[in-house]
Parts: C-alpha cells; sequence; structure tokens
C-alpha cells in the first residue's frame, strides 16, 4: 500500500494511502503577524508580534466500492473525537509524510464531507473530502 501521509500515533492512526482516502491536492497557509501602526505624518510602521496559525487541507476523493470502503470519513471522525476524549485528556496528533518528514503535532479542526454520487441502495459511489488541520504549537516550559 503507497502511503501518502499518516495522521495519529501508533494507537490510533489514520493513513492516506491510494488504496484508501487518497488526497489529491494539499494547501499549506503559514502566517507572520506583522500589524501596522499608524503613524502621524508618516507611513504605517510594521512590528513582528509573533507567528500566526500554521494550517494544512487536505482534499480527496474516496471511491468506496472500489477501495477502503464507506468508512474512510467516519475514521476521520473518530480520531478528531478520541483526540478529545482521551483518558490523558485531549492531545494533538502527530502528522508524517509519506516519505519521512515529520511535520510535527496537529489537531483536526475540521473535515468536510461531499456525497456527488450516489447509488441505488443510497450508500455514496463517491466521497469528497476535505480535512482541516491546525498545528498545535506547546507551550514553552
Amino acid at each position: 500500500m503507497d502511503i501518502l501521509m499518516t495522521l495519529g500515533d501508533s494507537e490510533q492512526q489514520f493513513r492516506f494511502a491510494i488504496d484508501t482516502a487518497a488526497y489529491q491536492g494539499l494547501t499549506r497557509r503559514t502566517e507572520w503577524r506583522w500589524p501596522a501602526q499608524e503613524r502621524l505624518w508618516n507611513e504605517p510602521v510594521r512590528q513582528f508580534t509573533g507567528k500566526g496559525n500554521d494550517e494544512i487541507t487536505l482534499e480527496g476523493v474516496i471511491l468506496p466500492a472500489f477501495r477502503g470502503g464507506i468508512g474512510q470519513i467516519k475514521a476521520m471522525r473518530a480520531l478528531a473525537d478520541r483526540a478529545l476524549t482521551d483518558a490523558s485528556g485531549a492531545r494533538p496528533l502527530l502528522l508524517v509524510t509519506g516519505y519521512g518528514e515529520v511535520l510535527g503535532e496537529w489537531v483536526i479542526t475540521a473535515i468536510e464531507e461531499e456525497q456527488p454520487v450516489i447509488g441505488p441502495s443510497g450508500a455514496p459511489i463517491e466521497q469528497r473530502f476535505r480535512l482541516t488541520l491546525g498545528a498545535y504549537a506547546r507551550d514553552m516550559a
């Protein structure tokens, strides 16, 4: 199985793969905060106030009849719920690319699902998803 990316740890992990939920697009947006301070008779000046949000959005298509089954998006939601209800408290999830780059700790902030093609029994023939992750920054102790 060609793994594109994994999210989670060894206890519970979601694998984005060609055979299951293959994402077809990845968008990453990173912000740096440089607010402008207005000045009299001069141009505004900018001051760096810290790093802003870091967000990754994965968009993909699942063909449940082909491989992976109908439960892939349900498994994504279960992983998000598990991160909130873990006995040790809410915790972030490790994100690792298929080529081994560790992207750090992230939290699932949104999952969107679309079922544009429905079969005769009402089950989706095609599912599209958009998974949004927010970077988790640990406080320095």
